[in-house]
């Protein structure tokens, strides 16, 4: 149950889009022929459009990153952290993702 009087998770926290990190960049440049073959098969990959990362406020430290590809399941994953962040208090939103306090 949630406590109605206790502030959203978007108070502690926020959630934006970022570029991914630089390894998984690195990988997506070397796997480019994979997907230049994979294309000339009809399977099309949409490319990385970043991670939802969750940060605190405070300080700015990150606190979860999921790696998402697509427009699709890009605009999926960061509406429905918004909506968390939203709709739970922090200690709720901890719980949810497993995260450290």
């Amino acid at each position: 149950m949630t406590d109605l009087s206790a502030p959203p998770a978007t108070e502690t926290y926020r959630a934006s889009l970022e570029a991914p990190r630089r390894a998984r960049r690195l990988t997506s440049l070397i796997l480019w022929p994979v997907r230049v073959i994979g294309s000339g098969l009809g399977y099309v990959a949409e490319p990385s459009f970043g991670d939802v990362v969750v940060r605190r406020r405070d300080d700015g430290s990150e606190v979860l990153r999921l790696p998402v590809t697509g427009t699709e399941e890009t605009a999926i994953g960061l509406a429905e952290v918004d909506h968390q962040l939203e709709s739970l208090t922090a200690s709720a939103f901890q719980a949810r993702w497993g995260l450290d306090r």
